[in-house]
Formats: structure tokens, C-alpha cells, sequence
């Protein structure tokens, strides 16, 4: 938020400098008013400076109100108005920031809602994220069950971290960015120090990402400059991190499933080759079936066949006798 300045609230086109006039005519006040730099912002500093009296904004003075004893008055509406001014702009923030976490959700939604793998998800979110929140690098790890190991499936043009070093500090990366919470990390000494992250890093923010309470990864975004990340920055990296982190959980489900048909179809594939060989045709067709994996134990079929069963070193000669 902007700050608030004496001039901008003295030169407001609502009657705000008609009012002072106004109240130090009625008054008969011998007054002027300068901003923080001491420039004259009403009256014309030839009256009295024997009283004077501050003019603050969250106890940061902004200005003075200089002349007679009467000057009070005029300082105490120009605090009343500088205090109101401030929640103002305050509550404008606060509905704009609002309106940008809606119009975040909503966008994302639809791009999520196009997207089916995981490393697409992440490079989205990654977009997504640094669109709205100042980063010079960002990174999406997961944590792989199977292999007990993080993998980065999305991150920016560099990386803030050399990758092949992340798994050989798990304890403490899983301490600080699985603990299934969203925070600013101001302090990185100490992921420095274990060459988790470059020192270039001055300030990370990440939050967590988690289906049905239980920690998949987390999105990390860092920057180079000597600047902190806020609540508000928190706020809509945490907002991001809910919904992706379920397309990523379902983008892996889908994933792990379209893998097992292929090993289904696979292990089928080399049934049909096997049977091929050593089974008949005419044997399952007897049986009213085409394929043997549609044979099942017990289904009543009653077939007298002929077996024939040889070591095939001897079939020939046996075949010649018979």
C-alpha cells in the first residue's frame, strides 16, 4: 500500500482544505500547516510557530500544524482524517486483493481443467504463481514413495538449488517443507549452509502440497533480491498450492493406471503367444471358446479329446509308427 501523504489529504477534491479554511476563520486560529519536509502546505508561515503540533499516520508523523494554541483543533481533524483515510485505502486493498484471489482461482481452474500430467500441472502452477507473486527462480518437487526420493517435475529457467544435491539432505528438506504448512523463510542461512540452496537466495516462500492431509510436495518460490515476501503472497501461494495439488494427485493416479493397462495388456500379449504355442486351437475351440483366457476351472464343459503328450527329440520317430 502506498503511503499516505499530507499533501494528497489536504488537496482531496471532497472539501477537505475548504473545511480547515473554514474552521480557522470561524476560530480565528493563526495557523499554517507544513508536510514532512517542512514545505508550507496551507497558510502562509508568516502567523505565530509558538505552538506546534505533530500530524501522524500509525505513528509516523506526516506533517505539522504550527501557530497559536488554537492549532490543536486543526491538528486533531487532520489526525481524525489521515486515520480515516488510511482505513480507506486499507479496505481498498483489501477488496482488490480479494478480487485478485477470485480472478487467480477462477483462471487457474479452467487451465488445470485442460491439463492431465503432472509436469504440465506443475509448469502451470509455476506461471501461475509467479504472475501474481515477485520470484526470480521457482521449483515443484514431489516426493516419489517408491523410490524414497523428491523429484522436480516443474521449475523455472534456473534452478536455486543444484538438483542432483536435494536428496542428499531429505532430513532436513522434509522437516521444513513437508511439515504440511505454508511459510516465508527470511533466514536461509542455515539451507545455505548444507548446500540445499545457493547463497544468491535471500528470501524463500513455499507452501505444501497436500491430498486429504497427507504431504505429496510442496511449490517453492525464491528471489534474489533484498526483499520479503508478505502475508498476502502467502496467502495466494497457499490458495494455488490446494488446487493443484489435487490435479497433481489425480494427473498421477491417472498416470499409474493407464501404466498398469499397458502391463495388462502386455502380460496378455505374451499369454495368447505362450498358448499359441504349447494349446491347440481346435482344444479351446472344443470347449466353445476362442481364447485359453476365457477357459475358466469348473465352467461345465464336458469334452472327450485325445492328449498326446512327447519329449519332441523322439516326436518324428514316434509319428513315423504310428
Amino acid at each position: 500500500m502506498a503511503r499516505l501523504s499530507l499533501k494528497n489529504i489536504i488537496g482531496q477534491k471532497d472539501g477537505i482544505r475548504s473545511m480547515i479554511q473554514s474552521l480557522v476563520e470561524q476560530s480565528g486560529a493563526c495557523v499554517y500547516i507544513e508536510d514532512d519536509t517542512g514545505k508550507i502546505l496551507f497558510g502562509d508561515g508568516q502567523h505565530t510557530n509558538q505552538f506546534e503540533y505533530a500530524v501522524k499516520l500509525n505513528e509516523i508523523q506526516i506533517g505539522l500544524v504550527k501557530g497559536d494554541e488554537k492549532a490543536i483543533v486543526i491538528a486533531d481533524l487532520l489526525n481524525y482524517l489521515s486515520k480515516k483515510e488510511a482505513e480507506k485505502k486499507k479496505l481498498g486493498t483489501e477488496i482488490l486483493n480479494l478480487y485478485q484471489e477470485i480472478n487467480l482461482i477462477f483462471n487457474f481452474s479452467e487451465k488445470l481443467a485442460q491439463t492431465i500430467d503432472a509436469p504440465s500441472i506443475g509448469a502451470i502452477t509455476l506461471n501461475e504463481a509467479r504472475h501474481v507473486i515477485k520470484a526470480s527462480n521457482g521449483v515443484v518437487i514431489l516426493w516419489d514413495e517408491s523410490k524414497k526420493k523428491l523429484e522436480v517435475i516443474g521449475n523455472s529457467e534456473e534452478l536455486f538449488f543444484e538438483e542432483h544435491t536435494i536428496n542428499n539432505n531429505l532430513q532436513v528438506l522434509l522437516k521444513i517443507l513437508f511439515n504440511g504448512r505454508s511459510e516465508i523463510v527470511s533466514d536461509t542461512a542455515v539451507l545455505v549452509e548444507t548446500a540445499i540452496i545457493l547463497p544468491v537466495v535471500k528470501s524463500l516462500i513455499y507452501s505444501s502440497l497436500k491430498v486429504n492431509s497427507r504431504v505429496v510436495g510442496a511449490i517453492i518460490l525464491a528471489t534474489n533480491e533484498a526483499e520479503y515476501y508478505t502475508a498476502a503472497d502467502l496467502k495466494l501461494l497457499t490458495t494455488l498450492a490446494l488446487q493443484s495439488s489435487a490435479a497433481i494427485e489425480s494427473a498421477l493416479l491417472y498416470e499409474k493406471n493407464i501404466r498398469e493397462a499397458k502391463e495388462s495388456e502386455e502380460a496378455m500379449r505374451r499369454i495368447y503367444e505362450v498358448t499359441g504355442k504349447f494349446v491347440p486351437y481346435e482344444f479351446i475351440k472344443s470347449l466353445g471358446h476362442n481364447v485359453i483366457t476365457d477357459v475358466k476351472l469348473g465352467n461345465q464343459v464336458e469334452k472327450i479329446v485325445t492328449v498326446l503328450f512327447s519329449d519332441i527329440r523322439g516326436y518324428t520317430t514316434l509319428s513315423e509308427k504310428m
